[in-house]
């Protein structure tokens, strides 16, 4: 007996998602939704029938058929019946498309882009119907109660033939040769325009002067261009030029700090020198030794304190 249904939706968006199922305490993984859903994808994008099997389950699932192609009653949905593992698909095979009418037939019939729409859009437009119809399905399909119409059927699950898509083509290619046909005579009739307007000497005149223009306007054009390049050129020497400039100063102020440095060490030392020349001041060597320091340390802006 199956396990039970659930209806799916695809937008370009979000791809395949759960909208529903029966009963409630169904379990079912959102990557076995996509599985489902994909392989209705990989199969055709008319109305198709797949059958798979799921890690615990075997699956049959009908899908609509997308908006852009062949589908049924509403494009871009998926019924899927869940069933016990050991249970033959293919006893449901028929009857889940045609019993699908029952879930789509009370859908809104106002149409959206599966490519741009979400999800919450989608289910926002559809309304509340499967809630209801989604269990209906479920009763009469594990109840065997919907008739098999082999010609609904085929109807359902059409696809155009072979001879029907070499008919569309060649409907296709003599539009298109009646298009072209259409064009050349267009295009004659402009030639033909055109060269009773070349003959003419007014015309041959306003085409010399409109050619002198377009040429004074390359000339024009072209020195604009010329002296652009020669300003981007001079543009680079002085950039170029400011940056090693800058290089120079960044030497220099560095130079002046390690220099500044060192001439505080120097007057550390002198100053200390001084402080231990203080005692031997009455020695006239030593007077002249202080008194040859005190004028150096004014000459590098310090002098010791009187």
């Amino acid at each position: 007996m199956p396990k039970g249904i659930i209806l799916i939706g695809w937008t370009n968006k979000e791809g395949f998602f759960l909208i529903h199922k029966y009963p409630e305490n169904l379990k079912i993984t959102e990557d076995e939704i996509m599985r489902i859903g994909s392989l209705h994808r990989m199969r055709q994008l008319d109305a198709n029938v797949i059958t798979l099997k799921l890690k615990n389950l075997n699956v049959i699932s009908f899908f609509s058929g997308l908006i852009t192609a062949n589908y049924y009653i509403a494009p871009n949905f998926a019924i899927s019946l869940l069933l016990d593992k050991n249970e033959d698909k293919k006893n449901y095979t028929k009857t889940l498309p045609l019993g699908a009418k029952i879930v789509l037939g009370e859908l809104p019939l106002e149409r959206f882009d599966a490519r741009t729409t979400t999800e919450k859009e989608v289910l926002a437009k559809i309304g509340k119907s499967y809630i209801e119809t989604l269990p209906k399905l479920y009763d009469i399909l594990i109840n065997d109660k919907i008739k098999i119409n082999e010609d609904e059927l085929q109807i359902i699950l059409s696809t155009k033939t072979e001879l029907d898509k070499i008919k569309e083509e060649n409907e296709k290619l003599k539009e298109k040769l009646n298009d072209r046909d259409v064009t050349i005579n267009l295009l004659k009739e402009t030639i033909n325009e055109l060269t009773q307007k070349l003959k003419s000497k007014d015309s041959m005149l306003h085409i010399k002067l409109a050619l002198e223009k377009k040429l004074e306007r390359q000339r024009i054009e072209n020195e604009l261009n010329s002296k652009i390049k020669k300003l981007e050129q001079e543009l680079e020497k002085s950039q170029k030029m400011i940056s090693e400039l800058q290089e120079t100063l960044t030497l220099l102020l560095d130079y002046k700090l390690v220099m500044q440095q060192r001439d505080e060490e120097n007057k550390e030392f002198l100053k200390n020198l001084l402080d231990s020349l203080g005692p031997y001041s009455d020695d006239e060597f030593h007077q002249n030794m202080i008194k040859n320091l005190i004028e150096y340390l004014e000459k590098i802006e310090w002098a010791p304190e009187i």
